[in-house]
């Protein structure tokens, strides 16, 4: 299928916008409500009920999500429109058997429901501020297994996140740093808070993509997979993967620019690797045949490890230095100018070459360093690169 606006190939068969340029796609027999999938001679979309036959203006369309979770209400999935709020919820959202959902029958004055009222959503409140996103509230026990069990089935949960606190630091290497390059130059950088996922992308979470779109899952090498980190992975894929998993969750999802990648790296640290002036092979996955200002010989592992082997970075990430190179959402520039701050999006006629950080299993200590850059092709795909995901935090004022 190609978009019909850009002609970009559309590899998702039940994707309803294009992803490079956001036109509507006009699928052919599935309900232009909700997307899903029509049965033959059917008069009616069996999930939203929408008629076959109507031609709902582009500008009327939205995708159909739980208003309680967030998430994306799938085919088969028992759902209801609230008579209140007009909003579509599922059943584990619904308020005493009523047509109301939960968060509007909390704010009724009926009769006593079956949700003690100390666990029902309280009514928003005039003048209050914008509306946080639904994995930020506290649900009500039921609802929060509910959610649990949605996010477990994309191999994801909360606990999988770690908040990066903003804050200003300096980018780059100084220039007295062993194996520096010229392209690190030291400039002070401004980051908002976010949320970065504590490990690498692993194969049990990326096949679960792979296995959900019907695409081929990448190799392994012959090395394992389940939680090592996934590899053989182009930006675009990366991309892909982002994409799905924000459709399915309602949270926003990208990968961390340049300068967020450095700054979660360092985690308050200024030199050369968040373990100090050296590292070892009992810190990270690189080839322990060579040696950072004096630091021991260590292990030549070869390839990739577990994403949790190694102890974490101060802010509690894992595999920030070694065992794969990560991409990075911002274009490479040889001089910082910028576009280190920058997310290039998902816009593949731009095939300028991307950021990728991190180093891998492969690679001598000087290049894990929190300041080492490289860079691949977007096309491409390698065996010592893989990826990690942000999940942006609502930002107030």
């Amino acid at each position: 299928m190609h978009c019909p606006r850009c002609n970009h190939t559309i590899e998702d068969a039940d994707a309803l916008f294009c992803s490079q340029c956001g036109e509507q796609l006009k699928a052919k027999n599935v309900c232009i409500c909700c997307g899903k999938r029509l049965h033959a001679n059917a008069r009616f979309c069996d999930r939203c009920g929408n008629p076959t036959d109507n031609r709902t203006p582009a500008a009327f369309w939205r995708p159909l999500y739980c208003s309680g979770s967030g998430s994306a209400i799938l085919a088969g999935d028992r759902h209801f429109k609230c008579s209140r709020c007009g909003k579509a919820f599922l059943e584990q959202f619904r308020f005493n058997n009523t047509s109301t959902c939960l968060e509007c029958g909390a704010t009724e004055k009926a009769e006593p429901a079956a949700v003690p009222i100390e666990q029902q959503t309280p009514p928003p409140q005039p003048g209050a501020g914008k509306t946080q996103p639904a994995t930020n509230i506290h649900y009500p026990d039921e609802r929060d297994d509910f959610y649990k069990s949605r996010l477990k089935k994309l191999g994801v949960a909360e606990s999988d996140w770690v908040e990066i606190p903003s804050g200003e630091f300096l980018m780059g290497s100084p220039p007295t740093e062993k194996d520096r390059f010229g392209n690190e130059l030291q400039h002070p950088v401004t980051i908002k808070k976010f949320y970065l996922l504590k490990t690498p992308v692993t194969f049990a979470m990326f096949d679960l993509f792979c296995d959900e779109l019907k695409i081929p899952r990448p190799p392994d090498e012959g090395w394992g997979r389940g939680k090592r980190p996934v590899i053989n992975i182009t930006y675009w894929s990366a991309m892909e993967y982002c994409i799905w998993l924000q459709k399915r969750t309602g949270w926003n999802i990208r990968l961390p620019t340049e300068a967020e990648w450095e700054y979660a790296c360092r985690a308050g640290t200024g030199t050369p690797f968040w373990t100090g002036d050296i590292i070892n092979t009992e810190q990270a996955n690189f080839d322990g045949n060579y040696t950072y200002n004096g630091s021991p010989k260590g292990e030549r592992r070869g390839q990739t490890t577990p994403v949790d082997l190694f102890p974490p970075n101060p802010w509690g990430l894992y595999d920030m230095h070694g065992n794969v190179w990560e991409w990075c959402a911002s274009i490479y520039a040889e001089v910082y100018s910028g576009q280190e701050q920058q997310d290039a999006g998902c816009n593949r006629d731009n095939l300028e070459e991307r950021v990728v950080r991190g180093g891998s299993w492969y690679n001598v200590p000087g290049g894990l360093r929190s300041a080492s850059r490289n860079k691949m092709g977007p096309n491409y795909h390698y065996l010592r690169i893989g990826f990690r995901i942000l999940r942006e935090a609502e930002q107030s004022g």
